[in-house]
């Protein structure tokens, strides 16, 4: 078994996964101190880790003590998000003075629930790569993505594209009106 699924899996079975995650951000912040070119850096926080209020108030008591946070962007997935609503919500609320961005990854699956977003301080969602794909020839997908980006700065949301894999699809994303993109498709500017 590879290690990206036997870590996670050995974490969760020994209740390890919030210690992992505090020790992520600690890690991501070490990063950013240390390299002052970097615009910003995203790191995932798991579902089981933020329905721990203890979680919560270290990781807030971590960033309040630590530099770069403006630098930082943590975010949570979707399905994680909206299974443990209030827990995220919990999360946003503490985190907002923080300093950090907050953000939901691997927007989309639940487009309906977008209207729950609107009061928790967000400050992105990124898009799941499944409604990116194949972009610049897919009018159905352009279409959903110009809506789905209308709504979203509507509520105040930055909207990312995840997993980029051509120029074509990066250069489709400006007529859709998202804000950023990651994937291996993405050109630096320059």
């Amino acid at each position: 078994m590879a290690a990206g699924r036997a870590l996670p899996a050995g974490c969760r079975r020994l209740k390890l996964t919030p210690q992992l995650d505090l020790a992520a951000v600690a890690l991501g912040l070490d990063e950013l101190e240390a390299r002052p070119e970097l615009t910003g850096l995203a790191i995932n926080l798991s579902a089981s880790s933020i329905q721990l209020p203890e979680f919560r108030r270290e990781l807030h008591a971590l960033l309040k003590r630590r530099r770069g946070t403006a630098r930082l962007w943590l975010e949570v997935s979707e399905a994680g998000a909206l299974a443990h609503f209030d827990a995220f919500r919990a999360l946003c609320i503490e985190l907002m003075h923080a300093g950090c961005q907050m953000g939901i990854e691997h927007f989309g699956r639940q487009f309906s629930e977008i209207g729950r977003l609107h009061d928790l301080g967000l400050d992105y969602i990124k898009v799941d790569a499944s409604f990116i794909r194949g972009l610049d020839s897919n009018a159905g997908n352009q279409a959903f993505l110009k809506g789905l980006s209308t709504i979203a700065k509507g509520i105040g949301l930055k909207v990312i594209a995840e997993g980029v894999a051509s120029e074509a699809e990066f250069a489709a994303l400006a007529g859709v009106g998202f804000d950023g993109a990651t994937g291996p498709g993405v050109r630096e500017p320059g």
